[in-house]
């Protein structure tokens, strides 16, 4: 089995050089790597040319190019360039366990019948005591999430893998034949629900065949360069889950899911104003609110994206 890694960056070359310094450290490394750099410099391209110098089985694509808009648009380009028979999304600024690609690989070995993955994450942050639960309560239905309560929680090895219908973009890994069949949707703006779009729609395509890997396991030390202020994360949250609640509607319970989950990012914006000091989170939910109502769904590849 032929595996690729492939990181996004833009303008985070310290964090980008910590992350591929930990894919040269794997005990089962990557046939190849590709980077897309949407960075203005060339910061990012010196540190990791650094890091591969002395050659290896690790054949290196980097691919520099400010014209490529954003995250999907990245994955998009990266999965058309990959030769491997399993292509691994990461983001760049993780650390991987050392066994990270050992534990994939195993798992498509052993469940050859899977189609995508995702690893776990083992720092999240610190979570107040009812959030796990008060999180289950608000995401019923097509949001449900069995992500929530694994991150953070798994340990030691020899787990077993756990069907779901949401992969973690950032440490999901897809056998190439999906994305003959499954588009990035690049016509949507979508950034925070990227992943479960991606996800799920290739579940509708080909079944239950996808799963968490509690084995596969990285940190996530989360750079403070190109993130959102709390208010703007706010508003794109909201205004994703419209899209993504209006992208696989098919039943009237789905709308009254969409309903009981818009209350729970209520509360969640209320608890960021409280908690981060910044009344602009109440805001920024309104303002996801009025862009939600107002998106029409775009094609993607000349289909609706659904």
């Amino acid at each position: 089995m032929r595996l690729t890694a492939v990181i996004p960056t833009r303008n985070r070359p310290g964090d980008l050089g910590k992350a591929v310094a930990s894919v040269c450290d794997q005990t089962r490394l990557p046939d190849e790597l590709i980077v897309v750099d949407q960075s203005p410099g060339n910061e990012s391209r010196l540190v990791v040319e650094g890091l591969m110098q002395g050659g290896g089985p690790m054949r290196l694509d980097y691919v520099h190019d400010t014209a490529i808009s954003g995250l999907v648009d990245a994955k998009r380009v990266a999965a058309g360039r990959a030769g491997g028979d399993v292509v691994c999304f990461l983001e760049d600024d993780i650390v991987l366990e050392a066994d990270y690609f050992e534990q994939i690989e195993r798992g498509f070995v052993e469940r050859s019948e899977m189609l995508g993955c995702c690893g776990v994450v083992t720092n999240l942050p610190p979570l107040p005591a009812f959030y796990v639960g008060l999180f289950r309560l608000f995401h019923r239905g097509m949001f449900a999430d069995r992500r929530v309560g694994i991150h953070g929680f798994a340990s030691g090895r020899g787990h077993a893998l756990i069907a779901s219908d949401y992969l973690s973009g950032g440490l999901s890994a897809y056998r190439r034949e999906v994305f003959e069949s499954v588009p990035f949707d690049i016509a949507n703006d979508l950034f925070m629900t990227e992943d479960i779009d991606f996800s799920t729609r290739a579940v509708r395509c080909f079944g239950t065949r996808f799963y968490i890997n509690p084995n596969a396991r990285l940190a996530h030390y989360m750079s403070p360069a190109n993130r959102a202020a709390v208010g703007a994360r706010q508003r794109r949250k909201v205004r994703e889950f419209f899209v993504f609640y209006k992208k696989r509607r098919e039943r009237m319970a789905d709308a009254a899911n969409f309903l009981w989950l818009l209350c729970g990012l209520a509360i969640e914006a209320c608890f960021a104003a409280v908690r981060y000091r910044r009344p602009a989170a109440l805001g920024g939910y309104a303002a996801g609110l009025l862009d939600g109502l107002r998106w029409r769904v775009r094609e993607v590849g000349g289909r609706k994206s659904v």
